[in-house]
């Protein structure tokens, strides 16, 4: 068998074969087939039993951890790469050491690395090779912010996956040294201070970067630094060959990023991922000759002026889909984006009608005025098929639907809407707002980066544009420049309520919750009528310990629009006032709209079990929330909130081994989630095992897990007050700093 001695870790090419693996089992995992090897470990396609699926396994080989600390540190690497959630990561689900082995496992995805497919079918072209760039270097950047370098950035750790998406991948080798020299990384993309003892930094991650894309357009390396000592690798290095030799048909851009990445001082590199990203973007238009080149636009300047700010954490908690369309003022060649050019409309009625429609589609918070708008630019198609600006916003419309329902039917007639729209019209803007959201919705990050550069072209202005870019940055995880790019679509349209909500929504995220307030609190002003506004801002308010304000806006939503969502919200927050019985109420409304929500039958269960008078009751909601959550978790086995909810209703009827079993694999899916911990920690107190119960609980709290919740909660009374808590908490602080 011809095995790549360098498969990383989560990769199955499709074209190999697989060998039978040297043992059956390593712990728990089924070992099925080891698909490769290499000088520190093993690739295999195991079956986990707790999660019941095929996982990619990376078995390092005996003695390459040599001690505890190394293990440590292995682990807080593992912990901390876990938390990073981005579309273009193979993050890791867990790490354990077994039978004198360490091991870890990530998803297995089907695919080949970018070396297999050079192999195969020969160099990138410049833009392929920059797209390829800018997504591994937005996941490189998202690793850097969560404290993780990479260290080992090459081509076979680059995986093409069969649906096309990219892939940085094998974060497992980056805490053991790689040689007897001590030195991290592949030799042909390491830089030269790694030669010359220094330490692995971002630096060196963005030199390795700029030898992948060297590799991506040449085929070779910009020095081949095989067997060779220090001080022979460092010689080479300073006569490289430079890549417009190779390549002198490469944009000059793009010629020029490549360069910058690999200077030899560190200090004259970009200074993180994110800057490479910002030039690699900027040479997509450099590699585009058939397109006129922007020197400055609109994108590129919010990218050079964007904030870092810090991602504390992920919540999504907004229910309300945007809709599209900047503010209309004066005229119909400006609505229609027509400097010059008289509008086709063939009768102010068809106007009027165009404007009910899209004043339907502006609070499209209620789901009657999407279906009533949809209506409303059908009428004005069939009476002016040419109207542009109406497919368009039909395809908007349409695409709201199927954020709302997920009828597969809608997004097809979302995408026909806004063909025809940009047929008709091709300097509309709004058509590639639609598609670059259908985009970045999807996954395809740099395709939607690519649809809002053209929207922001053809309409610099644009807020709806810049609201698309926002959710660009969002599908890549990048709240800081959603941020950015939110501020900039109210101060182009500061009457729109969408926007701050939008905005509010990430400085929550970003755990900024005094102007997540602040914003959603605008959004409520201006669209008093929009029941979702409040829901999210109540959402703020509790988790800002606001029990009062976050009541009054549940409230404040219920009488514009009975949601169960909306009652189990207020249920909560008055169980945790301590109005028992009032919660239960709420929750029962909730219950009375939807039967078959698991979570809420839970919160019913909870709100009974607190008050103490009400066991049997508490059973029964119980019992009910096993029954619909099983029948989930016969869908789906690999959603940890989930399971770790099944666990707190089992051990609150009292099957503690059924309970436990759920924990630990609910710990095993998201071994760094704060609320999975915290919750895994309720249930060990509950059944008994309190000497589990505290580390899980203490360390949820350090991340900042809902310490209001732990404060009211009557049934960790017991726990709260055993000095083993306050020392493992102490413990915890104390690692924080």
């Amino acid at each position: 068998m011809n095995e790549d001695p360098t498969l990383p870790l989560g990769v199955y090419q499709a074209s190999r074969s697989e060998a039978p693996p040297a043992s059956a089992t390593w712990g728990s995992f089924t070992l099925l087939a080891r698909v490769g090897f290499g000088g520190f470990g093993e690739v295999y396609r195991a079956w986990d039993p707790h999660l019941q699926r095929e996982v990619a396994l990376k078995l390092l080989l005996p003695g390459a951890v040599t001690g505890e600390a190394e293990y440590e540190a292995m682990l807080r690497e593992a912990r901390a790469l876990a938390s990073v959630r981005h579309p273009n990561i193979v993050s890791v689900y867990g790490i354990d050491r077994q039978d004198g082995r360490v091991g870890f496992w990530t998803d297995f995805v089907r695919g080949k690395t970018l070396w297999v497919l050079i192999g195969e079918q020969g160099t990138f072209g410049a833009r392929e090779a920059a797209l390829i760039g800018l997504d591994v270097a937005r996941a490189l950047s998202a690793v850097h912010r969560a404290g993780i370098l990479h260290r080992d950035i090459k081509a076979e750790n680059v995986m093409r996956e069969e649906g096309g998406r990219i892939l940085l991948m094998d974060f497992g080798l980056s805490s053991i040294p790689q040689s007897q020299a001590h030195i991290a990384g592949t030799p042909n993309y390491m830089a030269p201070e790694l030669f010359e003892g220094g330490q692995s930094t971002v630096a060196t991650d963005i030199y390795a970067m700029g030898v992948l894309l060297y590799y991506l357009v040449s085929g070779e390396y910009p020095v081949k630094l095989g067997r060779l000592t220090a001080s022979e690798c460092l010689a080479r290095m300073a006569q490289r060959k430079p890549l417009m030799d190779l390549r002198p048909d490469l944009p000059e851009s793009l010629l020029r990023t490549v360069s910058t990445a690999m200077e030899m001082d560190p200090s004259k590199r970009f200074a993180s991922a994110g800057q490479l990203a910002n030039a690699l973007a900027e040479s997509l238009g450099a590699a585009r000759p058939e397109e006129p080149a922007v020197a400055a636009g609109p994108l590129q300047q919010l990218m050079q002026a964007r904030k870092r700010i810090k991602i504390l954490a992920s919540v999504a908690v907004f229910a309300g889909i945007m809709a599209a369309f900047a503010a209309w003022q004066g005229g119909l060649q400006r609505l229609f984006h027509l400097p010059g050019k008289p509008a086709s409309v063939s009768s102010a009625t068809t106007y009027d009608e165009f404007q009910k429609a899209q004043d339907l589609l502006l609070r499209s918070y209620k789901n009657a005025n999407i279906a009533e708008a949809i209506k409303g630019f059908q009428a004005v198609l069939q009476a002016d098929p040419s109207f542009a600006m109406a497919e368009a916003r039909l395809g908007n419309a349409y695409f709201i639907q199927y954020r709302n329902s997920h009828d597969p039917n809608l997004l097809d007639l979302a995408k026909a809407a806004t063909d025809r729209a940009m047929n008709l019209d091709p300097r509309l803007a709004p058509p590639y707002v639609t598609l670059s959201r259908i985009a970045a919705m999807q996954g395809n990050t740099a395709l939607a980066m690519e649809q809002v550069q053209k929207a922001l072209d053809l309409d610099p202005r644009s807020a709806e544009a810049y609201g698309a870019l926002g959710e660009v940055y969002e599908a890549e995880g990048k709240q800081g420049d959603a941020v950015t790019a939110y501020q900039k679509a109210i101060d182009l349209a500061p009457d729109d309520w969408r926007w701050p909500v939008r905005l509010g929504i990430e400085e929550f995220g970003s755990g900024n919750l005094k102007e997540a307030i602040a914003q959603l609190q605008r959004g409520v002003d201006l669209a008093p009528d929009n029941s979702v506004a409040y829901y999210d801002l109540g959402i703020a308010n509790m988790q800002s310990d606001r029990m009062d304000e976050a009541r009054n806006d549940f409230e404040a939503s219920l009488k514009i629009e009975s949601k169960p969502d909306t009652y189990a919200a207020l249920g909560t927050v008055l169980m945790l006032n301590g109005k028992y019985d009032d919660a239960a109420a709420m929750e029962l409304k909730s219950i009375a709209i939807n039967p078959n929500d698991n979570q809420v039958w839970d919160n019913l269960g909870v709100a009974y079990q607190w008050a103490e008078n009400q066991n049997e009751r508490a059973l029964q909601a119980f019992r009910k929330a096993i029954e619909l959550g099983e029948a989930e978790h016969a869908k789906s086995s690999q959603d940890p909130v989930l399971l770790v909810t099944l666990a707190y209703d089992y051990a609150s009827i009292g099957d503690s081994a059924r309970s436990r079993t759920l924990a630990r694999q609910a710990l095993a899916l998201a071994p760094a989630s704060p609320e999975v911990e915290y919750r895994a920690g309720e249930v060990y107190e509950i059944i008994g095992n309190r000497a589990d119960a505290i580390p899980l609980i203490a360390r949820a709290l350090a991340a900042g897990y809902r310490g209001y919740e732990f404060q009211r909660n009557p049934k960790l009374a017991a726990l709260r007050a055993d000095p083993a808590f306050e020392s493992e908490s102490r413990k915890e602080e104390e690692k924080k700093k």
